[in-house]
């Protein structure tokens, strides 16, 4: 499972945002957020709006305390540019940065989120550790959600990770 490296410019999004920790707290939180955010009427009253650019979905983590593990984790679509978002909406941006691109092996609708969090593991575990690179602190990962995981099946995203080359 290589990585491609791909440059992003900053992204602007608005959506919802869920306090949680990174201490293994997040691995349940998350996706209660996500089935929430669906059944709730919220993923579709956000892709209702007119601000929005397209209807792909961003799951970004942003870690508020580096310390504690405290992080804030968005679900969000991408603004487009000039649009006013209106009050009830957690608007961020997701920063410049030159990303590895994982993508998930295809999954049902059940797996999919063990698909998701083992790619997270292998990131981590398999490949860090023999890939030259290291996470920019800097910057945030985030999960990248669109037209391919839409059905029961052969479900797809992409993680995004933030990377920089280690010095040697």
């Amino acid at each position: 499972m290589e990585p491609k490296m791909v440059k992003k410019t900053d992204v602007k999004l608005a959506g919802f945002v869920l306090k949680t920790n990174n201490n293994g707290e997040n691995k349940k939180a998350i996706p209660k957020f996500w089935q929430e955010y669906i059944s709730s009427g919220k993923m579709r009253k956000l892709h209702g709006e007119t601000f929005i650019k397209n209807h792909a979905e961003y799951g970004v983590c942003f870690i508020t305390n580096s310390e504690t593990g405290d992080m804030e984790y968005v679900i969000g679509i991408e603004v487009k540019d000039g649009a006013n978002v209106p009050a009830g909406y957690h608007t961020c941006t997701i920063p410049e940065a030159l990303y590895a691109v994982f993508s998930t092996p295809p999954s049902d609708t059940a797996a999919f989120t063990a698909a998701i969090q083992g790619t997270w593991n292998f990131i981590y575990s398999e490949w860090f550790p023999k890939s030259g690179y290291e996470f920019d602190g800097m910057k945030c990962d985030y999960e990248f959600y669109d037209e391919r995981d839409t059905g029961e099946k052969g479900n797809v995203c992409e993680i995004y990770i933030p990377v920089v080359k280690k010095e040697t």
